[in-house]
């Protein structure tokens, strides 16, 4: 994402309607996060089967590795939308809420703001959107830019922050927690989304943290209800998906996206857990779209 070097970009709805479109209603969210304010119109969208009606008023956010298809939306739908890299935005989730909470706004990703909230937040957007048209005027490398670049992501992470505030308002997060089993979940979590295109082996996250692979799979169990070995298999399979359906890659290109020794050993992982190859996923996939 190179947006005079930062790392966001801010997306119109005219572009995203194209880019539904040209994708038969699906989103590729495999890389990066972000949200959208809805200012007018409403629409649904279903994220992992789950249905979420988004109106005027609310905000939408997407986290990396989910699945989403806009079921339908109003001819007046707009908005605000921005999507940026995952390590400007997994940070501060990291400093500020567990992974318990990060899980969450994975899975209810949409709250109403009041009126207060909204402006607030449309506020920051348009000034940080003004900021980095004047930084698009600058000569890249003078002092000016550099200042500028400086000023306007210190901005976009008060957006982001913002935006925090008013997810753990709205969805009463409990603060961080300094509980060391927390600690390792959270910092498996905040891994997997960095490395799971590159890494699928539980010793790997374990290693990271100097841990044997059976306790840091029991504390990961614990904390989760689920296995690192299931988050790990969910993350690449459900990434897997949607670049299966929404994009034309050869199933060899995918194989080798994701790290895998050959296009065989890449079909025989995606049958075990989906229970269908690869091709057939995706001929099924577009045969019902």
């Amino acid at each position: 994402m190179d947006n005079h070097h930062l790392p966001f970009e801010y997306i119109t709805v005219e572009d995203a309607a194209k880019a539904i479109k040209n994708q038969e209603n699906r989103i590729a969210m495999a890389n990066v996060c972000g949200f959208f304010l809805c200012q007018h119109g409403s629409g649904d969208v279903s994220l992992n089967d789950k249905t979420f009606h988004i109106k005027a008023g609310d905000v939408y956010f997407y986290m990396p590795s989910t699945f989403v298809c806009v079921l339908n939306h109003s001819t007046n739908l707009n908005g605000i939308a921005v999507k940026c890299e995952i390590d400007f935005v997994l940070p501060m989730l990291e400093q500020l809420i567990d992974g318990g909470n990060i899980l969450r706004m994975r899975e209810n990703p949409c709250i109403s703001l009041q009126s207060e909230q909204q402006r607030s937040l449309e506020n920051l957007a348009n000034l940080v959107q003004e900021r980095q048209r004047q930084l698009g005027l600058c000569t890249p490398d003078s002092a000016t830019f550099h200042i500028l670049q400086r000023l306007t992501l210190t901005l976009a992470e008060s957006l982001f922050h913002e935006l925090l505030l008013d997810y753990a308002c709205n969805q009463s997060l409990q603060p961080q927690v300094h509980d060391n089993r927390d600690r390792i979940f959270q910092t498996f979590l905040v891994s997997l989304f960095r490395n799971y295109k590159r890494e699928r082996e539980v010793s790997f996250y374990a290693a990271e943290q100097c841990l044997s692979p059976r306790y840091f799979s029991s504390v990961v169990k614990e904390k989760s209800g689920h296995s690192a070995l299931q988050w790990i298999v969910q993350m690449v399979i459900s990434s897997v998906r949607q670049v299966l359906t929404s994009t034309d890659l050869s199933i060899k290109e995918i194989a080798m996206e994701y790290n895998f020794p050959s296009q065989s050993f890449f079909g025989k992982y995606f049958k075990q857990y989906v229970g269908v190859s690869p091709k057939e996923y995706r001929k099924q996939a577009r045969a019902t779209a």
